[in-house]
């Protein structure tokens, strides 16, 4: 380059210097000035000539430089699709002409299926309309903007309740929904809602195999059901979640522990509880690591191991161990259910 920026110089500076030579010719006598005039256009033809054939060979340079160029960002172009095909391809198939699924072991399906049995619902209007809500507490947004920002949908507040509503309601996003959910639906009342959206849309119903524990159904039923509190009078942390149906909780008792109690004669509902301590930790440490809440209830899940650190007993009378208690009780009422 530097090189072709020297030729140019000298070829402006031979043609910058033609008026001297135009000069000289008519100071000097007639052959001479044809020598001059000679030896100036020669001179000039060998620069033009050199400067030429350079701006040739640059060009062929370049050109190869960009053809290099284009063939690998055509390769990477192709590798990306390529793989991205792929990947589509394994999680992805087509059937009747509806993208479908294979959500096997998809914690993120999971989890929305236990939000969507607990507090979802799909509907299906005399219109034809369908929809999915879920309507939870606004300090949970986080939960409802996480499902929005995968499948869409809009949030809006209830008027004259700390609450929030998503609705999905767009055919792509109803597909991907069903899709997705579909095997993970556990809650009887909801596989009937979700049976009628996925007749309007071609989609056969799957049953839900057996629960087991490695699910991240769990983490989103008690996302939605769930309550996380404590008894001080027994020194007891409570993991609870209630259902008018028993046919729902009875299998976490064998994964998780835990039993089955009816609300109270006011409530028409069952009650599942985890209480045991060793329950409580093999969850924290086994189960909740793995699937993690995404809602307010994980601030009280990660304090329930100091809870039990610093709970006293009625008859402590040890002023520090009453204050670090107290400070701890601030602590969890700042998260209540």
């Amino acid at each position: 380059m530097r090189q072709y920026f020297l030729i140019l110089r000298l070829k402006y500076k031979i043609m910058s210097e033609k008026w001297k030579i135009i000069i000289i010719c008519k100071l000097v006598g007639i052959s001479e000035a044809i020598r001059l005039i000679l030896i100036f256009f020669s001179l000039k033809s060998k620069i033009n000539y050199l400067y030429n054939w350079f701006f040739f060979i640059t060009q062929i340079i370049m050109f190869f430089i960009l053809r290099v160029y284009l063939y690998i960002n055509n390769k990477a172009k192709t590798y990306y699709y390529n793989n991205t095909e792929s990947y589509l391809n394994n999680y992805l198939f087509t059937k009747n002409n509806v993208s479908v699924f294979d959500n096997k072991s998809d914690p993120f399906f999971e989890w929305l299926a236990g939000i969507i049995d607990g507090d979802g619902y799909f509907n299906l209007s005399k219109k034809g309309t369908a929809r999915l809500i879920i309507t939870m507490d606004l300090r949970d947004k986080k939960v409802l903007y996480e499902i929005k920002h995968k499948l869409g949908g809009s949030i809006y507040s209830i008027a004259n309740a700390k609450t929030l509503r998503y609705q999905l309601s767009h055919r792509k996003g109803l597909i991907l929904l069903l899709n997705g959910v579909n095997g993970l639906i556990r809650n009887p009342t909801r596989m009937l809602q979700m049976n009628k959206l996925c007749a309007k849309y071609g989609i056969e119903l799957i049953y839900p195999k057996p629960l087991t524990y490695n699910n991240g159904w769990f983490s989103g039923f008690i996302d939605s059901d769930g309550s996380i509190y404590f008894n001080e009078q027994s020194g007891q942390v409570f993991i609870s979640a209630s259902q008018k149906n028993k046919y729902l909780l009875e299998p976490l008792i064998h994964l998780y522990g835990g039993r089955i109690d009816i609300s109270s004669p006011k409530i028409e509902a069952f009650k599942y509880i985890v209480y045991r301590k060793n329950e409580l930790y093999n969850l924290i440490d086994n189960y909740f690591n793995k699937y993690p809440l995404k809602s307010k209830k994980v601030n009280r899940l990660h304090l329930i191991k100091q809870f039990y650190s610093v709970r006293i007993s009625k008859n402590n009378k040890d002023i520090n161990k009453l204050n670090e208690w107290i400070l701890f009780k601030d602590k969890w009422e700042k998260y209540s259910d």
